[in-house]
């Protein structure tokens, strides 16, 4: 059995540390997902903050540990390299990479802060056939995958109306050249993805956003109307000062409806009404329980593995398409809300 030899950059929150979260479903990391794979091995891991390089070590039995990612990709000859860094670093790192020799790279959301080097990124993986995979996790969620499944067989009928909401509380004051944008950019990414995903190419967006500290700083809310080559519409809000986190999308068909987010899934379909004579009204139906349930991170490990041996269902191009349309929002928010094209 060929065992795919794989590094990590940045042993941090995502990278590592969230498995000490009792609340989360485990594993919720990208080393714990990779890892539980039984032909992964971690053979590195980098990180510039030296305690949590060692605890990472210790926790994952790696001991060949750095502080810079340059030694690492000098040293060993990995299969894969695992990006778990701030956004701004990703392109440079997975080209870097490349240029050692790595057969795969997965790379924590959003691709980059830099949309010409996110490109440059995606056309060098293409050129050499190198698999690219962005931690958009829940195209790998089972539930997410089955909610798909559903929509295209038909349950719902033909998409209408997809809504998509990434609530949070107020972020704070964080340099754009630094960090690309705020709840749009981070989470709204998630939803982005998800429309593609669902609804599939958009071709127009209008945005808004709310920047209380100003056009350096991140902003503090986004929305958005979609326009779908489908002739399907979206809205979306990133943020919002609330103060809770819900994750949540509302796909409305011509003959149904479905829900699914952080608080669960829900399904409807037409039906006859049992109220008024003559109308057709929603009915509420179990949504169907996936075979078997992993958490996304091993889903995400495993199709990363699977794209080395053959293309994927998930690209490097989806994500670079999750960028740009991000990118347009905050332009059209610039030009008041102006209706912009996708290209």
């Amino acid at each position: 059995m060929k065992i795919f030899k794989t590094g990590i950059i940045g042993c941090g929150r995502i990278g590592s540390i969230l498995e000490e979260d009792p609340l989360r479903g485990k594993p919720c990391t990208h080393t714990g997902g990779f890892s539980a794979l039984s032909n992964v091995k971690i053979v590195a891991g980098c990180d510039i903050d030296e305690n949590r390089l060692k605890k990472f070590g210790q926790k994952w039995k790696v001991k060949k540990l750095y502080t810079d990612y340059h030694d690492m990709l000098r040293d060993n000859a990995l299969d894969i390299l695992c990006i778990a860094t701030w956004t701004n670093q990703h392109a440079t790192m997975a080209l870097d990479g490349i240029r050692a020799g790595v057969k795969g790279i997965f790379c924590e959301k959003p691709i980059d802060v830099d949309i010409k080097l996110a490109r440059k990124l995606v056309r060098t993986c293409k050129q050499k056939n190198i698999p690219l995979l962005i931690n958009h996790e829940r195209r790998w969620d089972a539930y997410y995958q089955k909610a798909y499944k559903l929509i295209q067989a038909g349950k719902i009928g033909e998409i209408r109306t997809i809504i998509g909401n990434a609530l949070s509380w107020k972020p704070g004051t964080l340099p754009v050249s630094q960090y690309g944008g705020g709840p749009l950019f981070h989470d709204g990414t998630h939803l982005i993805d998800l429309l593609l995903y669902f609804g599939g190419p958009i071709k127009w967006v209008s945005g808004h956003v709310t920047r209380p500290r100003g056009k350096r700083y991140i902003e503090e809310t986004a929305r958005a109307m979609i326009g779908f080559q489908n002739n399907a519409t979206g809205f979306i809000e990133g943020g919002g000062a609330r103060k809770y986190f819900n994750f949540e999308l509302d796909i409305q068909g011509s003959e149904g409806r479905l829900l699914i987010g952080n608080a669960g899934r829900e399904l409807y379909v037409t039906q006859k009404s049992k109220r008024f004579k003559g109308f057709q009204e929603l009915e509420k139906i179990p949504f169907p329980e996936p075979k078997c349930y992993e958490t996304p991170f091993i889903g995400g490990a495993r199709e990363m593995v699977k794209s080395i041996r053959k293309p994927g269902d998930s690209t490097g191009e989806d994500a670079l398409k999750t960028l740009e349309t991000i990118y347009t929002i905050y332009k059209s928010a610039q030009q008041k809300g102006k209706r912009l094209r996708i290209k």
